[in-house]
């Protein structure tokens, strides 16, 4: 099999639905991201109860460094409800290779990959997914988006994402410090330093490793939570709120204030628990109703 046309190996979850009211155009075609919550003495056993499910394309492009920490970190992004689609560059491809390109759909479990022969259905691509990521973005990538060259898959896609206003995401450590370095040349360093500061007016949204799941969570799901997945202090409100409509974030330290004494802890329909509070509910016994 040639490795710039494999195609995806769908890994299904044991899931529920969580977001019945998705409005992907490909809803036929992607995976159903709720968990089936099996339960044990009344305690919920999943760790992604009430994050809606948001599809998004992740873009690998012609380098291997720091791909362990970027999926790393998606792998946590999953767990707030979002699914993937992922796409490799020509050199992306080659350079990551088959068991990488492997090792990232075992991990991500995206619906579809795409590779360079699918430029042609870049439009489609683009509707199908709610915003893109690019996690190892390269200095070729940044150059042609900020010249608006269009020659190949990666750059024709996100040119034109970034035309029809798509979220897009797009982590600069590998252009700024190119493998880990910055140049010796000064004036080489401000024409990187501009290829950032240009794609940023463009609309594209800065990014690093370690806020992956801060940043998106407030792109895609109006919420805002601090580097150590706490809610922003600004966003919080109080926890007694009956409002089906907000979407506010039930913290560690949120539900056992809830629940004090008590084996039973109430929350409004449309909050987010997070990680770390459904593992605290399992270890206390704790049950999570959602109304």
């Amino acid at each position: 099999m040639n490795k710039y046309t494999l195609t995806s190996d769908v890994m299904e979850e044991l899931i529920q639905r969580i977001n019945k009211g998705s409005k992907r155009k490909n809803s036929t075609n992607t995976i159903d991201f709720g968990i089936n919550a099996s339960k044990t003495n009344g305690i919920i056993d999943d760790k992604y109860v009430g994050y809606s499910s948001h599809h998004i394309l992740v873009i690998f492009t012609g380098t291997d460094v720091g791909l362990t920490e970027s999926l790393r970190e998606l792998s946590r992004v999953k767990k707030y409800g979002f699914t993937f689609d992922v796409a490799f560059s020509y050199s992306g491809a080659q350079v990551i290779g088959e068991s990488g390109i492997n090792h990232i759909k075992s991990v991500l479990s995206p619906n579809k990959v795409y590779f360079e022969e699918d430029q042609l259905i870049f439009g489609d691509i683009i509707e199908s997914v709610d915003g893109i990521l690019v996690t190892m973005t390269t200095q070729d990538t940044a150059a042609k988006l900020t010249l608006g060259i269009q020659d190949n898959f990666i750059s024709t896609l996100l040119w034109q994402a970034i035309w029809h206003g798509k979220i897009v995401l797009m982590d600069f450590d590998n252009v700024i410090r190119y493998r880990g370095t910055e140049s010796k040349s000064p004036i080489q360093q401000q024409i990187i330093n501009e290829y950032v500061d240009k794609l940023n007016k463009m609309s594209v949204i800065s990014v690093d490793k370690k806020s992956y799941v801060v940043e998106m969570l407030k792109k895609f799901k109006n919420v805002s939570l601090n580097n150590d997945g706490e809610q922003s202090q600004s966003l919080q409100q109080p926890v007694n709120t009956n409002s089906e409509s907000e979407r506010r974030i039930i913290t560690e330290k949120d539900l056992l204030e809830i629940a004090g004494d008590s084996k039973e802890v109430t929350v409004p329909l449309k909050a987010i628990v997070t990680p770390l509070a459904i593992d605290t509910a399992k270890k206390q016994s704790i049950k999570i109703i959602k109304k």
